[in-house]
């Protein structure tokens, strides 16, 4: 028989896990650490418990590879000084070894493993390792020690509060007195293990237990409930394709047909074992399945094919030294040999059957040795040993006959007690269940009632809805007709104003040309007058000229702004295109050049040839005519004149006129381009109407642009406007 062993790790999950999950759990953990095993970063440690929990979860259906992560989570811990994550990779290895057979090698796994925990007070990891070592000895036969390790594990996990680990201790301890033959203990701890098992709702876990319960069945000849127990485990470990669990169950199945004398179901079930146990290379399995396959083929009569099986067996037992399996194939062969008479190696298997089972302490094993002596001592002639060994199975046999028998009321007892909690359990939960359907009931008549509520709300909120969006329609409405009247009465004020402004603009130009045009005519008249009546000399002619022309010249320039600004607000600006400033300036200088070198001014033109702009370029030009115009009026002789362009921060072109003559007082300047302002006369005396500025801004503005000026008084003036800026090839 083969006990299903819940594995020897340190999360509670490997043992109820489904395979697929499994496969996705390793395969995220793979990802994690993909990256990281090429960075230097490696040695961290998240990186080396991402590679211990890796080789955890491929323990139960790929050993090596847990073998291959652990080793590598050592390499890593070591060299990061992580002592725990060494500790760790230990215990998984030590699994490894112990399924290997390599007992000596697992035992010093696991104690150093012990140690490493111990020294950084993990006191689960030494319960784990205590468990691992544990194991190894049961494995090895050593019960009194194996149950030690586990009872110290078992303390430790009593005091860390989670229940589910307290489950496999009890389940290790079981497998550990099933193993001594004390099958009443066992079962108790099975029972114990089974019961949080179901709490938790951990289905594999509940399928070891099962296992091992239909075991103890086994033992005490109850095979009806074995294969009842056995089968339920079965279910489970098909509906996961647990390979481990399949193949435990086939073998422990085989063993009770043959008990039975079934044998065809008997072989049927031991080959599927047996290939299962070679293709996962399960070396106590194997062992086990030779064996039991030895002893069909001798009940059925064939020895060669019984004596195969059964050396197959021991050779495997004794090269994984499983001393539980030698026994058992040593009884095996004594056994054919006996039935063959073949007394030499029947004493010689006897005898070795004898001395392991001495050693396990295994009352069963040992009876059963003494009986194979006893009668192989017989055969040999030798009847006074034969005697003492009869006696002795006599005596054995009494003592596990009358211990079956109680530990089989014990059994009755203990089932019975299991199956009383598991109805309490059962009923709890029935009641539970019972309220939480009634609480069910009560939330959904709650649901049905808040729903009429909300249907209620909503039909009333519906209602009010349909009113309110109505009401606000008609609020929208009315609000918009007073939008569209505020609107024609805003319009109605701007014309308003602009008539205002336009017939203030009118009076202005009547004064302009009433007093700033009739002056120089009437000058002029004058002058002509008294040349008329010769009454002037030519010398005083020659003399007065100059000033009466330059009044006339002013006049000019203010009558070609007028007429240009009249026509511009008739027309409007159509003739919008991109012109090239410098080329404007330049032109402008040369018709100004006279007055330029009266005043003996000196210009500096820095207009570059690419500054162009878009507007109209007959209103720029009235504009840069009346700035250069200002400048020169206001420049003292000798003085300069800055011209400049360049771009803004605003995307457009800034064109700058700058002088340094009187300046413009603060007053003047915030009045300048919003309505006449009175003309000083220049610094030769030169007058001007003071409406020029104000033509200018509105020619500037019907461009798309911008106009304002700075000043200090004393230092000059800087008089600005910009444009968008144009390009040569839009000309």
């Amino acid at each position: 028989m083969k006990h299903l062993l819940i594995l020897l790790i340190t999360l509670t999950f490997a043992g109820n896990a489904r395979a697929k999950e499994q496969d996705s759990k390793a395969d995220s953990i793979k990802r994690l650490i993909a990256t990281d095993l090429k960075s230097p970063k490696t040695t961290a440690k998240p990186n080396v418990d991402r590679l211990n929990e890796l080789a955890e979860e491929y323990y139960e259906s790929y050993p090596d590879s847990t073998f291959k992560y652990a080793s590598m989570a050592m390499a890593f811990g070591s060299r990061s000084g992580y002592v725990k994550g060494v500790a760790d990779g230990l215990n998984n290895v030590g699994m490894v070894n112990t399924f290997r057979g390599e007992y000596a090698l697992s035992t010093r796994n696991f104690s150093r493993a012990l140690q490493l925990h111990r020294s950084v007070g993990d006191r689960y990891g030494m319960s784990d390792d205590q468990i691992g070592l544990g194991r190894v000895q049961d494995f090895l036969g050593n019960y009194p020690k194996a149950i030690i390790y586990l009872d110290s594990a078992l303390a430790i996990r009593k005091t860390l509060g989670n229940e589910a680990d307290l489950a496999d201790c009890y389940n290790y301890l079981g497998i550990t007195y099933d193993n001594k033959g004390e099958f009443s203990k066992a079962l108790d701890y099975y029972l114990k293990s089974l019961a949080i098992y179901l709490k938790h709702k951990n289905e594999l876990a509940t399928a070891d237990s099962y296992c091992n319960i239909g075991i103890i069945m086994q033992h005490l000849e109850l095979y009806p409930k074995a294969l009842n127990y056995f089968n339920t485990a079965l279910k489970i470990w098909l509906k996961y394709k647990d390979m481990q669990g399949i193949s435990t169950i086939y073998l422990n199945n085989g063993e009770v047909y043959m008990a039975q004398r079934k044998f065809a179901e008997a072989f049927t079930s031991l080959n599927k074992a047996s290939k299962i146990f070679h293709d996962m290379d399960d070396r106590e399995g194997i062992s086990l399945a030779y064996y039991d396959l030895g002893l069909c083929y001798h009940h059925t009569d064939r020895r060669d094919s019984a004596l195969k099986y059964l050396n197959l067996s021991l050779a495997t037992a004794a090269a994984d030294k499983i001393p539980y399996n030698k026994t058992h194939a040593y009884l095996g062969l004594a056994t054919v040999y006996n039935s063959t008479r073949d007394h030499t190696n029947a004493l010689a298997y006897a005898s070795l059957a004898k001395n392991t089972a001495d050693g396990l302490g295994n009352a069963d094993l040992r009876a059963d040795a003494a009986l194979q002596l006893s009668q192989a001592l017989a055969a040999s002639g030798k009847f006074e040993q034969a005697y003492r060994e009869q006696r002795l199975y006599s005596t054995l046999q009494d003592s596990v006959n009358h211990t079956e028998i109680l530990q089989r009321l014990a059994a009755y007892d203990l089932e019975s007690a299991f199956a009383k909690d598991q109805l309490a359990y059962k009923r709890q939960n029935e009641a539970q269940i019972k309220a939480y359907q009634q609480a069910i009931r009560d939330q959904r008549n709650m649901i049905i009632f808040y729903a009429v509520v909300a249907l209620l709300t909503a039909a009333i909120a519906l209602v009010y809805y349909k009113g309110k969006r109505k009401q606000t329609l008609i609020n929208r409405e009315l609000t918009q007709k007073n939008t569209e009247i505020i609107a024609q009465k805003n319009s109605l004020d701007e014309h308003s104003h602009k008539l205002n402004d336009l017939n203030h603009l009118k009076d202005r130009l009547i004064a302009v040309l009433a007093h700033d045009l009739r002056a120089p005519l009437s000058t002029l008249r004058g002058l002509f007058g008294l040349m008329a009546d010769q009454d002037l000399t030519p010398e005083e002619f020659a003399e007065m000229a100059p000033k009466v022309f330059s009044r006339l010249e002013n006049t000019s320039d203010f009558l070609d702004t007028l007429l240009f600004w009249i026509n511009s607000q008739v027309d409007g600006t159509n003739n919008v295109t991109s012109f090239s400033l410098y080329d404007m300036v330049e032109n402008e200088l040369s018709i100004l050049e006279v007055q330029l070198q009266q005043k003996q001014l000196t210009v500096i033109n820095t207009v570059g040839k690419d500054d162009y702009v878009i507007a109209d370029p007959n209103s720029i030009r009235i504009v840069v005519h009346n700035f250069l115009t200002n400048a020169i009026k206001f420049s003292p002789v000798g003085g300069e004149v800055g011209i400049s362009a360049y771009n803004g921060v605003d995307g457009k072109q800034i064109f700058k006129i700058s002088d340094r003559g009187v300046g413009i007082l603060p007053h003047q300047l915030s009045a300048l381009f919003k309505s006449k302002v009175n003309s000083t006369p220049g610094t030769n005396n030169e007058l001007g109407t003071g409406m020029g500025l104000l033509f200018c801004k509105d020619l500037i503005e019907n461009s798309n642009g911008k106009i304002w000026a700075e000043s200090e008084p004393g230092k000059g003036a800087d008089l600005y406007f910009s444009l968008p800026v144009g390009d040569a090839t839009s000309r």
